[in-house]
């Protein structure tokens, strides 16, 4: 890795456009089936961006069309001011790809996976060596260095995958489902060094069925929903617009039945408990707080606390998807 004064462990800010990608009217068909409609978005350079959407929404083909993967049938799109289609080896050059299924070799060690990447993005043999040995640090693979990449856990293949796709110091990394299928401890290590990756100022956009992770790693959320983009903007943005969700925190002085709370406040849809705390998504809120001061004064209880709260990313989505007449069980 060159020096600039200051030491860094992945990629760097440029001073060039603000914008790391811009895609205008991308379209994409396979057949009868409109995959991409148009779909417009930018990510700001240094951004750790969401791309979401469920199965078969056209995620994975914009990834691909914007790696130089795919070739696309109209719009406009550009990858660190390069256009894909007319300069794609510069684009790759710019780039790291994390796949949803990784695409290094079982039969080579961690080490020589990313010795063999740097090879192939023409790293001098000292720097390669240098590189392979700061990843494997970063990403506590040291003592797995000599280990096949077939032979690791579910887990460290997943960390040895982003590192290599971090061998050239990308200005921007794609990451499709990264922490899909790992267990509670390695996907929040994954996430860790994602956001550290990110913070040493390479341009992150990810993809993710994980909102929880969305919402605690991205600054701006896009929604893509049959090729279409329809929500973008900060995950409290989007949560706010969802106007049909209506939900109170309600603690009260002393306990009652879900029936016995039904039957005095028919505004209430639904109704759950946390730590003696009532969530409730109701119709109407001040039909729902009118309807509880009446059930508190004629059972003598008190209110002790009650907040209207924001639903959260994974509320909204559902929201969403209903408007859209999508299940998200439709396939990739």
């Amino acid at each position: 890795m060159h020096k600039t004064g200051k030491k860094q462990v992945v990629g760097m800010m440029r001073e060039q456009s603000p914008d790391a990608i811009q895609v205008k009217g991308l379209c994409k068909s396979y057949g009868e089936v409109r995959a991409l409609d148009g779909v417009s978005f930018s990510v700001r350079r240094g951004e750790l961006f969401a791309y979401l959407g469920p199965n078969g929404a056209g995620k994975t083909t914009t990834i691909s069309i914007l790696s130089g993967l795919l070739s696309r049938d109209s719009g406009q799109l550009q990858v660190c001011g390069v256009d894909v289609a007319q300069d794609p080896v510069t684009v790759k050059q710019k780039i790291g790809l994390v796949p949803e299924e990784s695409n290094l070799y079982p039969e080579l060690s961690c080490r020589r996976n990313l010795l063999y990447l740097g090879e192939l993005y023409g790293l001098p043999r000292e720097a390669r060596r240098d590189r392979a040995a700061e990843l494997l640090a970063l990403f506590d693979l040291t003592d797995r260095a000599d280990m096949r990449f077939g032979a690791l856990s579910r887990g460290m293949k997943r960390r040895l995958t982003v590192a290599a796709a971090l061998v050239h110091s990308p200005e921007v990394l794609f990451l499709d489902e990264p922490t899909s299928g790992l267990d509670v401890p390695s996907a929040h290590q994954l996430r860790t060094l994602v956001r550290s990756v990110n913070q040493a100022g390479t341009t992150v956009l990810l993809t993710t069925h994980n909102l929880a992770e969305a919402e605690s790693l991205c600054s701006r959320i896009l929604i893509l929903i049959k090729g279409q983009v329809v929500a973008e903007g900060t995950a409290s943005d989007i949560s706010a617009r969802v106007a049909d969700v209506k939900r109170l925190s309600v603690l009260l002085s002393e306990r009652i039945g879900e029936d016995e709370l039904r039957a005095f406040c028919p505004a209430v849809q639904s109704v759950s408990s946390s730590d003696g705390t009532w969530i409730l998504d109701v119709t109407d809120t001040h039909s729902a707080l009118a309807q509880l001061m009446s059930m508190a004064d004629s059972k003598g209880l008190r209110i002790l606390r009650v907040a209207n709260v924001i639903p959260s990313l994974e509320d909204a989505f559902v929201a969403i998807l209903k408007r859209h007449g999508e299940t998200g069980e439709t396939k990739r």
